[in-house]
């Protein structure tokens, strides 16, 4: 109960800062600057910032590219009118539809698969999901991970026979280091300090088998998207581009990842052969995005999704299929 209480107050705050979120990006919308919110993670966001795709697409504006360890932080930063765009897990871009936060849901960075794991310490005796009663378990809430990690509780029975902890990644390495902790379900790069004496119990793509997908996406701000139409557009044709790069050329796309972010290309080639990176067409297809006569079956499963949020007390309330409709992009169409 505590928790949705908690996040019924996050709703009210944000209610009453809407007048303050358009002032300040309104006057934003008098610079020539154009503000992403990242993950620093080896995504096509990051790819695109090492090829200078950006940069190259607007010549005459600043590019500010500005890190968040979560969506969390993301939703905040989109809330205050801090970042025109906003890359985060879908599960946090449910948590913006449900908070009223004046978004659109603009692009599907990557499909999760292996790159999210629930991983567990070697010597914690925990040799199956089963072994997981009564241990303590990290993840960032409210996000894709902490999705993934109380789907596969509730599939073992276990919702209720654990302890669960909120973390955001550098404290869930911290923990981790300490033995505080037995298992975690975070993702890359912080997977990688984790592996060396650590063991995957399952994954993202298990769970994308049983119908569960999760994806880290991108939203945009109304306030910029109506001021700004063609710019957006443009946005979308960059990370378009990183996607086809990765077809073409998957080996440039793995060491411009791994550049950009600061880890080895071992380590970006584990993260980007765990995702799934879609076209511009599939992007808006019925398999995905779709559009707001026809739901894309992306969208379903955030419908899905946000039921079972809001059944964790994780959200207020559970999103209708036409507020979904309605939170996507309209331009891919």
């Amino acid at each position: 109960m505590k928790r949705f209480i908690r996040f019924i107050l996050v709703d009210l705050l944000m209610i009453l800062t809407f007048s303050l979120v358009s002032c300040s990006s309104n006057d934003n919308l008098q610079t020539n600057e154009i503000r992403i919110g990242i993950l620093n993670t080896p995504n096509d966001v990051a790819v695109a910032r090492n090829k200078n795709y950006f940069q190259k697409a607007f010549p005459n504006k600043k590019i500010t590219f500005i890190t968040f360890d979560s969506g969390v932080d993301a939703n905040k930063a989109l809330m205050s009118g801090g970042v025109d765009f906003a890359t985060m897990g879908d599960t946090n871009g449910i948590v913006a539809l449900t908070a009223g936060i004046p978004v659109k849901l603009l692009w599907i960075n990557e499909i999760c698969g292996s790159n999210e794991c629930l991983i567990v310490r070697k010597n914690s005796g925990i040799k199956s999901i089963a072994d997981l009663k009564g241990k303590k378990i990290a993840t960032p809430f409210a996000s894709t991970s902490h999705y993934s990690l109380m789907i596969t509780l509730r599939n073992a029975g276990l919702e209720n026979k654990v302890k669960l902890l909120d973390m955001d990644t550098q404290n869930i390495v911290a923990a981790w280091k300490r033995g505080n902790i037995d298992a975690a379900y975070t993702w890359q790069p912080t997977l990688s300090q984790l592996q060396n004496n650590g063991q995957v119990l399952t994954d993202s793509s298990d769970l994308f088998k049983k119908g569960y997908s999760t994806a880290n996406i991108t939203l945009v701000s109304k306030v910029f998207l109506k001021a700004h139409p063609n710019e957006v557009r443009k946005v979308v044709q960059v990370l378009a581009k990183t996607h086809r790069l990765r077809k073409d050329n998957y080996q440039m796309t793995v060491e411009s990842a791994a550049k950009q972010t600061g880890i080895s290309q071992s380590d970006a080639a584990k993260q980007i052969k765990g995702t799934k990176w879609i076209s511009l067409n599939e992007e808006y297809s019925k398999d995905y995005l779709g559009n707001e006569q026809e739901p894309g079956q992306f969208i379903l499963a955030m419908q899905r999704a946000g039921k079972f949020m809001y059944g964790q007390q994780t959200i207020s309330y559970a999103p209708s299929l036409k507020q979904f409709q309605e939170f996507v992009y309209a331009g891919g169409n």
